[in-house]
């Protein structure tokens, strides 16, 4: 029908009571509705987990909340840097991946013309799960660190940003451009001189 349903409930890692799962802890009662004490999950885990607090204890709860929290962060904040070479690890690093995965099964890797071979569904599937998102992390570090580049490295970014929406808007759209610039190779050498 068009319409949005919520499945996540607002856990407590350490029950809202003495008596309730997990319960039995020194955090006091006041406190135990505060966002530090609250996990996202759905009904069905929620419902699991404080049926067995023995195999859920509230350590690993916290585990759990820390690691997703610091996936989130790593997803939406860019580091700035104070240093080419923290950077220029970062963006190589990305750019490395992305090679290899075109290398491996993109448009000119070995496969191409083998009718018998599915790199082409893997290729695309690569597409939305690393490059484009490897693609977005390296131009958003490169544009907030941009202090750190020299005037020719600002050039090769600004290709590389045309690039990167091109390339995102051909795989992501229904309507697809036949000018889409491709990748600039200078971008395999951007940060690596001092």
């Amino acid at each position: 029908s068009g319409e949005i349903s919520s499945i996540e409930e607002l856990a407590h890692i350490i029950a809202q009571r003495d008596e309730g799962p997990r319960g039995q802890n020194p955090l006091p009662l006041a406190q135990r509705d505060e966002y530090e004490n609250i996990i996202l999950l759905c009904p069905n885990c929620h419902s699991l987990i404080d049926k067995n607090p023995r195999q859920y204890p509230d350590g690993l709860l916290l585990d759990w909340k820390l690691k997703h929290e610091k996936i989130i962060q790593e997803a939406f904040v860019v580091p700035v840097y104070s240093d080419r070479k923290s950077l220029s690890l970062e963006i190589h690093k990305l750019l490395r991946r992305n090679r290899q995965i075109y290398l491996s099964y993109g448009p000119n890797s070995e496969h191409v013309g083998n009718p018998l071979t599915d790199a082409a569904i893997v290729w695309h599937r690569y597409i939305h799960s690393d490059v484009l998102p490897n693609n977005r992390r390296i131009a958003g570090l490169l544009i907030v660190n941009e202090h750190l580049l020299n005037s020719d490295e600002k050039k090769i970014l600004d290709k590389f940003i045309i690039h990167q929406e091109a390339f995102e808007y051909n795989h992501v759209s229904d309507d697809k451009t036949s000018v889409a610039p491709l990748f600039p190779h200078e971008m395999n050498q951007i940060l690596l001189e001092d």
